[in-house]
């Protein structure tokens, strides 16, 4: 007993030992799993890559750098500390972060058009508790929509408001009593506050050619932190007149202007911070407006981005004022109906890096059968021309009206013209039916196609008969085209006039000068509706083009004849795959750079 009592008893090793280093090899152990057994050792524990823990040896991946780390810590911490509600109940959110809550609710409910603002509808969710209540009550910035719709609800916002910016409204149906009255008188000795102002049209401009006496006391003081101005569009008799001088001309901040039935004046108020300018005048009682002032206006507006006109009568300016403005700001233009000769020359004078627009012209037709769109003629397009650069064009002859809308690219700006035939030009030439071709020919050449790479051509009108889109008018534009890529037709149904034979027959044409054939880079070729398809011809044509080092890559269609096919296979299209390396029923739209926003 003595002797066993002085043998000291094993160690047994821990689980977590055994996982680290494995298991020890005197171990009753199976040979398959001692011969991968390592040894306990000094080295083995200290030697991460031996420890056999789950997952401990698996891929792991790049350890990122401790600096970086550390600023993810830092982050993380102050995201922490920015978000501190996060952990509290909903009913103990501090105040800053309620208000900046209240505010995306407001911005959410912003629209001074709607009847319902100035009510303070969306202050409802204040109601959820007394705390709440009293920060809705106490933050000035939420206080700022002001409508004469609700003047008691205004008169007490504009005290709550204390020194943030406020919004003043007059809708149109205003009522006009003592409350309006002295709501508007008040706002008027808030002047330093007034950041956003919108008022009917008709308070500017009445009857009689008068302000409205009731505003008089607002427009009489300078407003030196308004930015927005606007009228809201009201139909009342009398002519269009020029806008007043508001404010005494002073609105050193203004960078929004919209009004209708009035022309802005040098003198109505300050332009210089001004990005956005919109005027219109009346269907029936357009504005009348020379070039040369507009001009003047544009000279005032270096930071201008946005200038939309509509139903204005341009008189053309002086022989001798060769003005051109530099905006180099611009990103839109749009000018409303009027002769394409006047528009020509207002765009012309315009300078900018690069913009998209919108231009309504009335086709005005001059020598050689030849139509004005509000682009000059070729020769006569200037280097710095906005339209001198175009990539893609794209004309659609509109159905139920005597016009066509011309659609482009210049570059990544996008810029569209709807051109109108005048009642006087139908009685004098035909309607679009007799002259749809001379109005092609027009188009395709007032542009620059030298560096065109998309054409498309667009014929949805029905029971009527197109002509003069012939063999010769095709190659006309071909020529002009070296560049061209793709190539789009789309025509109605019914349409079996040929349109598709010519633009096949034009492209195995060679050219008079050089023998070669006409568009060298021309590879994919988009059709639609075309009742006179003929494969033999696209065959012979995809043939000429391959032998001449040109062959095409793509060819697409949707045609009657082919409704009832899912698979090109089932036709007689597979014979094209012998010179076109893609043949199919799915042809693609014309797509084209998207507008700014210019609300």
């Amino acid at each position: 007993m003595a002797t066993m009592a002085c043998v000291s008893p094993e160690p047994t090793r821990s689980r977590l030992v055994d996982r680290l280093v494995g298991t020890d090899p005197s171990e009753d152990v199976s040979a398959g799993d001692a011969a991968s057994d390592i040894t306990v050792s000094l080295a083995g524990l200290l030697d991460p890559r031996s420890w056999n823990l789950p997952g401990w040896n698996d891929t792991h991946p790049t350890q990122k750098p401790s600096s970086e780390a550390i600023g993810q810590l830092d982050l993380s911490l102050a995201l922490l500390s920015r978000y501190r509600n996060s952990l509290q109940p909903f009913h103990r959110l501090s105040s800053d972060i309620l208000v900046n809550i209240f505010l995306e609710i407001q911005e959410s409910e912003w629209n001074p058009l709607h009847h319902s603002f100035g009510a303070y509808k969306y202050l409802d969710v204040s109601k959820v508790c007394h705390t709440w209540r009293q920060v809705a009550l106490t933050a000035p910035i939420l206080w700022r929509q002001l409508s004469t719709r609700y003047p008691d609800m205004a008169m007490a916002a504009l005290e709550r408001s204390k020194d943030a910016g406020i919004c003043f409204v007059i809708p149109p149906n205003y009522q006009d009593g003592d409350k309006t009255v002295d709501l508007i008188k008040a706002v008027a000795g808030q002047m330093r506050r007034l950041r956003w102002l919108y008022v009917p049209s008709t308070m500017l401009k009445s009857g009689d050619g008068t302000v409205d006496p009731a505003l008089l006391p607002l427009i009489g003081t300078p407003a030196p932190m308004l930015e927005i101005m606007e009228t809201i569009k009201v139909r009342g008799e009398g002519d269009c007149r020029p806008l007043p001088v508001l404010f005494n001309g002073e609105t050193p901040l203004l960078n929004r202007l919209r009004v209708q039935y009035l022309s802005p004046q040098l003198t109505s108020m300050s332009l210089s911070k001004l990005k956005f300018l919109s005027f219109s005048g009346k269907k029936r009682l357009p504005l009348s407006m020379p070039v040369t002032q507009l001009l003047d206006l544009l000279e005032k507006c270096p930071l201008l981005e946005i200038l939309k006109t509509e139903k204005i009568t341009w008189q053309p300016a002086a022989d001798d004022d060769k003005r051109k403005v530099r905006l180099e700001h611009l990103r839109y233009l749009e000018l409303g109906r009027t002769s394409g000769s006047v528009i020509s020359d207002i765009v012309g004078r315009i300078i900018a890096p690069g913009y998209a627009m919108k231009l309504k012209v009335w086709l005005e037709r001059y020598d050689d059968n030849r139509f004005h769109i509000g682009v000059p003629p070729e020769h006569e397009l200037e280097f710095d021309h906005p339209l001198r650069d175009v990539r893609k064009l794209y004309l659609e002859y509109l159905n139920g009206y005597e016009g066509i809308a011309i659609k482009g690219a210049m570059g990544a700006f996008p810029f569209e013209i709807h051109a109108l035939l005048e009642d006087s030009t139908v009685a004098n030439v035909g309607d679009m039916d007799s002259i749809a071709g001379a109005v092609f020919a027009s188009a395709t050449r007032t542009f620059d196609t030298e560096r065109l790479e998309e054409f498309g051509v667009y014929e949805m009108r029905t029971h009527a008969r197109w002509t003069s889109f012939t063999k010769k008018a095709w190659g006309a534009l071909f020529k002009r085209a070296p560049r061209l890529r793709a190539l789009y037709v789309t025509t109605d149904i019914s349409y079996d006039e040929g349109l598709v034979r010519a633009v096949l027959a034009a492209l195995v044409a060679p050219d008079e000068r050089t023998g070669r054939l006409l568009c060298p880079a021309l590879e994919n070729l988009f059709v639609n509706g075309d009742k006179t398809w003929s494969s033999l011809q696209a065959y012979i044509m995809a043939e000429e083009r391959a032998r001449a080092g040109h062959p095409l890559k793509w060819v697409s269609m949707r045609l009657s004849h082919y409704a009832s096919f899912h698979e090109a296979e089932d036709t007689d299209l597979p014979m094209l795959r012998r010179h076109i390396e893609r043949v199919d029923f799915e042809p693609p739209e014309m797509t084209f750079p998207s507008y700014p926003d210019t609300n």
